[in-house]
Formats: C-alpha cells, sequence, structure tokens
C-alpha cells in the first residue's frame, strides 16, 4: 500500500525462482489494475548450479523490489498544479518553501539562517537528498583520486513530500532528541518549520500537515546557575583591562544580552544626564550549513522585542569603565593609525584595532577567563540570571525586575528569578514568626461544661394500671 497524496494504491508483487535454459527465472505474480493476477518472467543471469540458488534468491528480490517501484511510479495518478510538490523530495520542497517570498519575509536574517541549517543539516541527514553539498563533493573527488580512502556506505532513501506521515515525523523527532541530543524547545522549531511548509497543501485539501496528532512537546525546565555577589565582584576584578570587560560588566550590572551589549552605541550612553538607552542589537549567525552565512554579523536598529527597548541608568561604576574604554579608543586610533578599523566607530564594544567583538567571541573567551581562574563555571547569559535571582531574593518586586530586563510578561521575569535558599528561608523565618505570635498570646478561659441532661425512662407498669 502507497500513500500518493491523492489516493491509496496497493501493491502486491510475489517473485519465486523457476529454471530455464540453465539459468535461474526470477517469476513476478502481481496483480493488473483490472485486479487480475499477472505473471512476468525475468532473468537473474545465474546459472543453475550446486550453491549458486543463494545468489539467485537474492538477485530475484532485487528485480522484485526493482519491478514494484516501476509498477508505483506508473500508477501513480498524474499530478497538475500544485499537486506535482508532491512528488518532489522532501529537502527539495522544504527548501523551496522557506525561499518563498511569503514565508522568508516573516524571518529575521539570523532566523531565517537558522531554518536553513535545520533543513539542509539533521533533516538532510535523516530525510535523504539526491543533492551534494562542498563536503560530499569534496569526498567524491578524493574517492576517486584514492579508490582506497572510498567507505561502502549503505544507499540512503530519499523521502519524497507525500510519504512524510505523523508516525515518522515522530520518529524523526525521536532522532533529534536520541541522536542529536537536541532539547525539546530546539525540536519544536523543527515541528513549527514543517507545519508551515504543508500550509498551503493543507489549505487547498490536497495533503493534510504530517504535524497534525503529533503530541506537543513538554519544555525543560532550565535551571541556570547564578553566582554570589562576592563570585560576581571577583568575576569583575580578574576581567579588569579585558577584550571583553565592558560586555560582562553590561552583564553584570543590567543583565544585557550577548546581542544587547554588542550592539551598544556610544549614541545610546547620555553621560551628562546619567542613563543608557537600549536600542540596537548585533546577532551572529551561526550553524548554517553555508560556509559564507556562517558568522555573519546582522545589525538591527530595534531589540528582541518592544519590552526590550528600554532607558536605565548609568551606574557611577559602569560610567567610569565607559569613559576609560573612551579614551583608550582614541589612543588606540593614534597607534593603529590607518590600520584601525573605521567600520564601527559609534560601537563601544571594540577591540584594540577597532574591530567589533563578535557575540560567539564573547562566549569563548568569558568561558576560557573561568577555567583559568579557577572560577565556577557558568555562561555569560547566567550573569542575567544572577541579577534576577539576586534582586529576587532581596524582595524587589518581580514587575520592577522584569521591565529592568526588557521582558514582556512576569513568566519570563520568573524564569530569571530563581528561589533560592535565602527566599525559603525569608519564607520559613515569616512563618515561624507567626507561629510564635500565636504562642505568646494569652490563653482564653475554659468555657463552662455543657450541663449533662438525663432523661428518665417513664414506669410502664404503672401507666398500665392507671389506664387500666
Amino acid at each position: 500500500m502507497i500513500n500518493t497524496g491523492l489516493q491509496q494504491i496497493e501493491i502486491n508483487v510475489t517473485v519465486s525462482l523457476q529454471e530455464k535454459g540453465g539459468i535461474y527465472q526470477a517469476v513476478l505474480s502481481y496483480k493488473d489494475i483490472t485486479d487480475k493476477w499477472r505473471t512476468k518472467w525475468k532473468s537473474t543471469s545465474v546459472k543453475v548450479k550446486p550453491g549458486n540458488k543463494k545468489l539467485a534468491r537474492e538477485k530475484a528480490e532485487i528485480i522484485r523490489q526493482k519491478f514494484e517501484d516501476e509498477m508505483k511510479e506508473r500508477l501513480k495518478p498524474k499530478r497538475t498544479g500544485i499537486e506535482v510538490q508532491l512528488d518532489m523530495e522532501f529537502i527539495d520542497f522544504m527548501n523551496m518553501r522557506l525561499e518563498e517570498v511569503s514565508v522568508k519575509r516573516k524571518y529575521e536574517y539570523d532566523t531565517y539562517a537558522g531554518y536553513k541549517a535545520n533543513i539542509n543539516v539533521h533533516m538532510k541527514e535523516f530525510f535523504g537528498s539526491s543533492k551534494r553539498d562542498n563536503i560530499n563533493e569534496e569526498q567524491n573527488e578524493d574517492e576517486q583520486e584514492n579508490p582506497s580512502n572510498r567507505k561502502d556506505k549503505k544507499k540512503q532513501y530519499i523521502y519524497k513530500v507525500y510519504e512524510i506521515t505523523p508516525e515518522l515525523l515522530d520518529k524523526f523527532f525521536t532522532y533529534l532528541s536520541i541522536e542529536c541530543k537536541l532539547k525539546n524547545t530546539t525540536i519544536k522549531h523543527f515541528r513549527n518549520q514543517i507545519s508551515v511548509a504543508y500550509e498551503l497543501l493543507d489549505k487547498k485539501n490536497i495533503m493534510s500537515k504530517p504535524t497534525k496528532g503529533i503530541e506537543h512537546l513538554k519544555e525543560e525546565v532550565f535551571m541556570a546557575n547564578t553566582y554570589t555577589m562576592e563570585e560576581l565582584n571577583q568575576l569583575l576584578n580578574i576581567v579588569k583591562n579585558d577584550v571583553i570587560e565592558i560586555p560582562v560588566l553590561l552583564a553584570a550590572y543590567y543583565g544585557l544580552r550577548r546581542s544587547e551589549a554588542v550592539g551598544l552605541k556610544w549614541s545610546a550612553i547620555d553621560f551628562e544626564n546619567n542613563f543608557i538607552y537600549i536600542n540596537h542589537t548585533v546577532v551572529q549567525v551561526s550553524g548554517c550549513a553555508n560556509k559564507l552565512v556562517e558568522g555573519k554579523l546582522v545589525a538591527k536598529d530595534r531589540t528582541k522585542s518592544i519590552h526590550s527597548n528600554r532607558k536605565l541608568p548609568l551606574y557611577a561604576d559602569v560610567k567610569k569603565a565607559l569613559l576609560e574604554k573612551k579614551e583608550r579608543i582614541e589612543l588606540n586610533k593614534q597607534i593603529f593609525k590607518k590600520a584601525y578599523n573605521n567600520n564601527y566607530l559609534d560601537y563601544v564594544c571594540v577591540k584594540d584595532d577597532g574591530d567589533i567583538i563578535k557575540p560567539n567571541h564573547i562566549t569563548h573567551r568569558f568561558l576560557k577567563i573561568l577555567r583559568r581562574n579557577n572560577l565556577k563555571e557558568i555562561r555569560y547569559h547566567d550573569l542575567r540570571h544572577t541579577l534576577g535571582t539576586e534582586l529576587n531574593a532581596n524582595g524587589t518586586d518581580l514587575k520592577a525586575i522584569g521591565e529592568f530586563l526588557g521582558h514582556g510578561n512576569l513568566s519570563v521575569t520568573k524564569r530569571y528569578s530563581h528561589p533560592d535558599d535565602r527566599i525559603k528561608q525569608n519564607v520559613a523565618n515569616q512563618y515561624e514568626t507567626l507561629i510564635h505570635k500565636g504562642k505568646d498570646k494569652p490563653q482564653q478561659a475554659e468555657t463552662k461544661k455543657a450541663r449533662r441532661f438525663i432523661v428518665k425512662r417513664k414506669n410502664i407498669r404503672k401507666i398500665a394500671k392507671i389506664s387500666a
């Protein structure tokens, strides 16, 4: 039984061996479109002699499979219009859908690049593709020049659009989770991407979305590592004068995201009135299959959301560090002269030669500093969690914390304000105080005991005499 996307066609081909002219023949039995049994003889080219029958069976099975595939192709209904997409390779279909203007314009460039990578890495690995990437082409050339380097690989099945079923996608999501070790949050992006791709086919009643009926994955509960204020101050002392000093300072004092720290401009800092404006971001495209796009920087005159666009007070310590950075930049311009990179003059987070500090470099450099100085290993983004947790532990209102961090709703802020032992201890202390207050209250006077009423039974005999 095969699913063509339009109707179900049952294919039933069996094979047996017969001897003819000293050669094993594969005898194929099948039903035609009129539901009548037919037979077809095909030579296996294997001579009839002892020890050859096993080889003849194997070749007969190959002949049967090839004949069955030909029948499927022949009986497949002729597609017209958008229906022809059902016979496309799944990977080609996904790429085509992503490149459509109506879909592409919905996404930011970095989101688009991530979806492109999803298709051409994990999806291609699972669903197969006849298209070769540059890496495969280099490997094939190497194998042609050096046959000894050739590896025997099992030919992968290439899935078509009409063959994608909920059961198959369920296996794919399991593969992403177990084999690729991706988190449920990431796998949800794959699910949504496939759902959007099949939207048009579903609307036109050509083929239902294969994502229908698949249970939604639960998001993992993530617990970030945070620093105490002593650990944070130790870190700030260590990164003093390091290339990532300012990004770390901005994350520690303001909980800025990596993209917000790198995107900070001098024009967004009001040194006179002591304010800092978070209104520009720089992200780095990563994880993309296209090496020409890998590492590309994307600058945006907007933040992650409208709530992330915010105005914050300028700390005295941060102001001092920024002014020192400004002086170093002017000095470096004189030292490097023409070699100085003038493309990022308005950006705060730049290297000595004027080149911008890339977001990925901050991540790698940050971890290297922690390991070199035997500090507790946390992510750069965990400095944002540290700020939320500390403010929450010291009684700051969650809504105020959310506005400071640039969150749109309290549910997000709660994920950044972890209930650590101090909060639990405060709750315990408050409740213990209430219990003690209850003990200290004067004991109320004991209530009088209730009277006990005794019902006397009437003398039944006496009543009987009177009545007589």
